[in-house]
């Protein structure tokens, strides 16, 4: 093997060989770097900076001549034994080995082991969890490597708690091993995990998929959708030919809207087939395909998004060109598109689907170009009372990305709708008021302080309170005065609003939210209030402990104990 190295910008680094882990053909892909070598016996050398900063170009030669029959670098399959039996084991089991294979073994385990951590780390950042988790089951060395590697170590085990559940899932019907993916949530649950099942267990889910038909299928589609890249390219293409092959054009739209999100990730061959699909289509099973790739539209090269922006202005009923807008995420779309795009919603004759489709819009208003942004608002104010408000909803925490004249055009508009519409406009404004100068936000909770009905003054408090640590003081202190007025049925939801954020507030607000807690006096409200107050990302301010545990104790019930203490266990982030 010839190695040679151009010199990259960094002043020191060290060179250390990285192995491309072959687990076994048929259950590992060949890295992108590996192509051309022999079967099974693949090695690549990059350089490390000792920094951790990314690897220095390097040119690889290799010349690999040994036409010995093909051995896995890691042998952690024995006779008879599958990859993926050999993931799935809990607990590292030694395989018996040839001299030869066992040496070689050796040899790049001792390779691997002799590496900086920092050096691990980046090897675990290139490789799959599931072949982290069976790169550490490999040797007793390596699973200690990989331990003591925080990177390595979190891939492992997630990779080792995805698999445990996955198995549970598959025993969950004997009769029907994948039954448990067609139950709501179960299969978007498992897709962002793809990376920690094998080729064999996704072949599998993949077959199982073409099996199925109808509702059954998109059920399980829709689950995979923004993360079909998470499958193996040739799994994809299964997916994308299973969505060709489909007869009815209803099941074809069906499919690109569950799937289409995934195609900017996906091959540009693939995209070219998906779109085409859509182009084959027409109608309201156009729209569907529209609303599925336009999910991702912006990440697509500018000729699929040209494409997609011509498929949408083809459509001619109202009710479709609004389906289809209310899928197209606008971000990342070229600003002659967008206009485009605008001009299609605000050229719909039908009233209703008019303000539709400009409500589609106001929800990507963070993403528009600056003169769209002020067209739709003045587009809103000269709307009727309902229409406005629809409009203005739609709005929503983008409200804060407009600019501040518009942004107290925004707030004179919602000043002049109804009581009803007022709260449900402030409550969809939610995060975004934070984002608003200081002086529009007290304009805001003015709104909400003239409502007269106590429903509609919690309902604003929905939005209002998202970001709450986030607003002027001032504006706090009158957003905890809007909760002390509130009636008991409505301020344990008052304070679900606020959770999030209550420990972040001054230690005099905190007390109060809490002396509002004490108030209430059915139990089931008690343990959401409770919950409110414990739940947030800080914790209370410590001279409060004395009374929040003197709150819990005065929830006998077994069963709301139990809720109690469950709120008391620690928010942790799940790694990934």
């Amino acid at each position: 093997m010839r190695v040679s190295a151009k010199r990259g910008p960094f002043k020191r680094s060290f060179k250390w060989p990285v192995i491309c882990w072959v687990i076994s053909d048929e259950d590992h892909p060949a890295h992108p770097a590996c192509a051309g070598h022999k079967p099974k016996v693949r090695e690549i050398m990059r350089d490390f900076d000792v920094r951790g900063k990314a690897p220095m170009p390097i040119a690889l030669e290799a010349d690999i001549t040994n036409d010995s029959p093909a051995e896995p670098v890691l042998e952690v399959e024995g006779p008879g034994q599958s990859s993926t039996s050999v993931v799935e084991q809990t607990h590292f089991e030694p395989q018996a080995a040839s001299g030869a294979s066992s040496s070689r073994r050796r040899q790049h385990t001792s390779s691997l082991l002799s590496l900086p951590q920092n050096a691990l780390s980046n090897i675990a950042d290139r490789l799959r969890p599931v072949d982290v988790l069976s790169l550490a089951s490999s040797s007793r060395e390596l699973q200690t490597a990989v331990q003591q590697t925080p990177l390595a170590e979190i891939r492992r085990r997630t990779a080792r708690r995805v698999q445990a559940i996955w198995n549970g899932l598959i025993r969950y019907d004997v009769d029907n091993p994948f039954a448990a993916l067609m139950y709501p949530g179960v299969t978007e649950s498992l897709a962002p995990n793809f990376d920690c099942l094998t080729r064999a267990q996704q072949g599998r889910l993949v077959a199982f998929i073409e099996g199925q038909l109808g509702p059954e299928r998109n059920s399980v589609l829709d689950g995979i959708g923004a993360n079909l890249a998470g499958l193996m390219p040739e799994l994809q293409e299964r997916l994308v030919a299973l969505v060709e092959g489909l007869q009815d054009p209803e099941h074809r739209g069906l499919a690109l809207q569950a799937l289409g999100g995934g195609a900017p990730a996906v091959a540009a061959e693939l995209q070219e087939r998906l779109v085409t699909v859509a182009e084959g289509l027409d109608g309201y099973d156009r729209s569907l395909g529209v609303w599925g790739l336009g999910l991702g539209v912006g990440r697509l090269s500018p000729e699929f998004q040209e494409r997609l922006v011509a498929l949408a202005e083809r459509l001619h009923e109202a009710e479709d060109r609004v389906y289809a807008l209310r899928g197209i995420t606008l971000a990342g779309l070229r600003p002659d598109l967008q206009q485009r795009l605008f001009v299609l919603a605000n050229s719909i004759n039908e009233a209703e689907q008019r303000v539709w489709g400009l409500a589609a819009f106001a929800q990507e208003v963070a993403s528009l170009a600056p003169a769209l942004q002020q067209e739709l608002v003045r587009l809103a104010e000269g709307l009727g009372e309902q229409d406005r408000a629809s409009v203005l909803r739609g709005f929503g925490a983008g409200v804060a990305s407009l600019a501040p004249a518009l942004q107290q055009e925004v707030v004179r508009l919602a000043e002049r709708l109804g009581e009803q519409n007022r709260a449900s406009v402030l409550r969809d404004f939610g995060a975004g008021v934070a984002g608003l100068e200081p002086n529009l936000q007290k304009r805001l909770v003015a709104i909400a302080e003239r409502l007269a009905s106590a429903a509609d003054r919690a309902s604003a408090l929905e939005g209002l309170g998202t970001g709450m640590a986030r607003l002027a003081v001032e504006v706090q202190e009158r957003l905890v005065a809007l909760v002390e007025r509130l009636d008991q049925t409505e301020r344990a939801a008052a304070l679900q609003a606020l959770g999030a954020d209550l420990g972040r507030l001054a230690s005099e607000l905190q007390e109060r939210l809490l002396s509002v807690a004490e108030g209430i006096h059915h139990r089931a409200d008690r343990v959401r209030a409770y919950r409110a107050l414990t739940g947030g990302v800080s914790p209370l301010a410590a001279e409060l402990t004395p009374r929040l545990t003197a709150f819990a104790n005065s929830l006998a019930d077994p069963e709301y104990w139990a809720r109690v203490l469950a709120a008391m266990l620690p928010t942790r982030e799940q790694s990934k």
